[in-house]
């Protein structure tokens, strides 16, 4: 099913993301956290792609797995900098294959920490040139990221609204946001791409914290900004209060988001099931 088809049933789509393991031998216990998410009948699962090589081969594997054994609609990531056109148009052509039918369009990174990279040519530079060359060659539905806070390189949240329209113009269909803390950023971000005229649903991505250091290491390489009564609140549980503290706090966050009309929650679920059943177990969605 493709995006515009997930995305207008009129009703909110819950939607999960998962990373590959470092190892093969994590392939079976990802799964089987999968089975268990599977039980709130997602409407894709998103898996995420790592550059230069990072994590591509158990990328592809897991892919395959979740198409093939838990027969759950995909949304593969694809990171583009540094890679060829052939390298592309093969991983393309190879989910395209297997039955999937949404991609989520990224410029990426160079890989760090890897002083031998060198990437496979300079066509790709921006995640808009992904998008239209995605677009020309298969007939996969698109998705591009959005950044309420704005991109951490971006000059300004409209310079990088401004981006976002020329990933939609090249044939994006819909926005899924990076994590945030507080609502009020996604609905201000809203207003703006709704004021730049894109009309694509733009779901929202929700993090549950589980882990004080984790999530502020997150929301620094993110810029996502933790509320200053939410860090308070964290900083003064005790450890194992800490996973209460942002289970309640992802779920109020999701009960906001459907009562203002969001089109889906998207849940980033670091490849465990507990906290985000924990969640979605605390809200209605319907």
């Amino acid at each position: 099913m493709r995006l515009t088809e997930i995305y207008d049933q009129n009703k909110p789509v819950i939607s999960f993301e998962v990373f590959p393991p470092k190892t093969d031998d994590g392939l079976a216990p990802l799964l089987a956290e999968l089975k268990k998410l599977k039980n709130f009948k997602p409407g894709l699962i998103s898996v995420t792609y790592g550059a230069g090589g990072a994590t591509q081969g158990r990328s592809l594997k897991l892919l395959e797995k979740i198409s093939t054994e838990l027969n759950l609609e995909l949304m593969p990531h694809l990171t583009c900098i540094g890679s060829s056109e052939q390298s592309i148009l093969s991983f393309l052509q190879k989910i395209s294959g297997w039955g999937v039918e949404n991609i989520l369009a990224l410029r990426g990174d160079y890989p760090r920490n890897n002083l031998d990279y060198q990437p496979e040519s300079d066509v790709f530079k921006h995640a808009a040139d992904l998008v239209h060359f995605t677009r020309q060659r298969v007939s996969l539905s698109i998705a591009a990221a959005g950044f309420p806070e704005k991109h951490p390189e971006a000059e300004s949240l409209q310079s990088d609204i401004n981006h976002l329209t020329e990933k939609v113009r090249a044939g994006a269909e819909a926005v899924f946001t990076q994590l945030f803390f507080d609502n009020q950023y996604y609905y201000d971000y809203v207003k703006s791409v709704r004021a730049a005229g894109i009309t694509a649903p733009v779901i929202p991505g929700i993090w549950t914290i589980t882990n004080l250091k984790q999530v502020q290491k997150t929301a620094e390489l993110s810029r996502a900004r933790i509320p200053e009564n939410l860090l308070q609140k964290l900083q003064a549980a005790a450890e194992k209060e800490v996973r209460k503290i942002g289970i309640n706090h992802a779920a109020a966050q999701i009960r906001d988001l459907i009562k203002h009309g969001a089109p889906g929650i998207h849940l980033y679920t670091l490849n465990k099931a507990d906290a985000v059943t924990e969640v979605l177990q605390k809200v209605s969605i319907s």
